[in-house]
């Protein structure tokens, strides 16, 4: 069996060890048994759009552009977000899951749809390396290229998810456009590099290109976490949560503020009163 299988094998593993508990963990409330389903039934999905529908159609394209057509490339670059995009939202054809994916937990459901469909896709990009002679008899140990990328993806395939869902009763004509958008621009630098744009040969695009996807991969993974915890703050950190003295109630350090040494003169959410305040103390916060 081709080495490239044994690396898929521990990399669907990984990829479960990772997500599949940070999913079944998140505090946000969803049907577990729907959540997997919809995680399950995307599994097969990438392949087929692929070959069901991304073949036929740049069959048809080439047919009717001609193959050294100069638009043709640029169409194929839209292959992927215009036909994955659609299909990791086929569970939603099914009212139950659709009626349970709400604003207080859709990024759990993108997170769980985003890790089937590319644990799907890692399977498929394992089976086209396996059929190629040169790849084929490499030991699965020269394939940690392929690990750090398939799980990479399976962040960036919930990410541009939760973009769709995010916006899944109100404006989701809007949320998939964006989530479509993100995922051409995540893959664009790719197609530069296919294209060798200002014949800048290809160390510099490879070079290139894994900038990109790390700087990308920080930006679907903060994206997520956004969803999930919200707008992060700073001041927290730098001032601690702050004691009211007068209506002993404690709350995130407001931005106007006097500041002097671990004192702020600062005006109390609660109370509206302007006063000196102190970091509030593990008592106080227990209390």
């Amino acid at each position: 069996m081709p080495g490239i299988y044994y690396t898929a094998v521990l990399t669907t593993v990984l990829a479960i060890g990772i997500f599949g508990p940070l999913i079944h963990k998140l505090k946000m409330p969803a049907n577990e048994r729907l959540l997997w389903l919809a995680a399950a039934l995307v599994l097969p999905l990438q392949p087929l759009v692929f070959y069901g529908v991304r073949m036929p159609l740049d069959h048809w394209l080439a047919a009717q552009l001609g193959p050294h057509s100069a638009l043709l490339p640029w169409l194929r670059s839209l292959y992927a977000p215009l036909t994955e995009e659609p299909a990791k939202l086929l569970p939603l054809l099914i009212p139950v899951i659709r009626r349970d994916i709400r604003a207080d937990n859709f990024v759990r459901y993108a997170l769980a749809i985003g890790l089937g469909f590319a644990i799907g896709e890692m399977w498929f990009v394992a089976g086209r390396v396996a059929h190629n002679p040169k790849l084929a008899a490499l030991p699965f140990y020269q394939f940690s290229g392929y690990v750090t990328e398939r799980l990479m993806t399976c962040v960036f395939h919930s990410a541009f998810l939760s973009v769709a869902l995010w916006r899944l009763r109100r404006r989701f004509a809007l949320g998939f456009a964006g989530a479509a958008a993100a995922h051409w621009l995540g893959n664009f630098p790719i197609s530069l590099m296919a294209w060798n744009v200002g014949k800048l040969g290809k160390t510099f695009w490879s070079v290139a290109v894994q900038c990109w996807l790390m700087f990308y991969f920080f930006a679907a993974a903060a994206l997520l976490a956004y969803f999930v915890f919200g707008r992060p703050s700073l001041r927290p950190l730098f001032y601690g949560r702050r004691h009211c003295p007068e209506c002993h109630a404690d709350y995130d350090p407001p931005l106007l503020a006097v500041n002097f040494w671990s004192q702020r003169y600062e005006r109390c959410p609660h109370c509206r009163r302007w006063h000196w305040t102190w970091p509030a103390t593990p008592d106080q916060r227990r209390g």
